[in-house]
């Protein structure tokens, strides 16, 4: 004999929404799941890309450190001559002075002499010209 079905009732309807409701629940978060691996092997990818440009910069960040090191020492020397010339300066300011100062108390004398024996040459030629116009 034949099986008979039992009739369609209420509690059936929702026994047959409830399954139904599961089972789009599972295929939508297979939808989802799927979904997701194909950005996970998308981004996967572009994470290895920023690897690579990453390691890239790090080489090029080594070179500019050494490069930089190189400049520093540079600067130091050149500090370093112009902490010398500085000093000279100062030295040669020094005795500048001194000589202005001492020119300041030579007598009448003493500065004949020294003019004389600084700027003589100029006066020897000067009057070892023979223009007419001179006197």
């Amino acid at each position: 004999m034949w099986y008979k079905f039992p009739p369609i009732s209420s509690l059936s309807k929702e026994r047959a929404i409830y399954i139904a409701g599961f089972i789009l629940l599972i295929l939508g978060l297979i939808y989802l799941f799927s979904n997701k691996i194909e950005y996970v092997a998308q981004y996967s990818n572009k994470i290895k890309s920023l690897e690579k440009t990453i390691d890239s910069l790090h080489i090029k960040n080594k070179d500019l450190d050494s490069t930089i090191k190189g400049l520093n020492q540079s600067i130091n020397k050149l500090d370093n001559q112009i902490v010398l010339k500085n000093k000279k300066i100062i030295i040669l300011n020094k005795k500048t002075y001194e000589k202005v100062n001492a020119v300041d108390f030579f007598s009448d004398d003493e500065l004949e002499k020294f003019f004389t024996n600084r700027y003589g040459q100029y006066l020897n030629k000067i009057n070892k010209t023979n223009s007419s116009s001179s006197n």
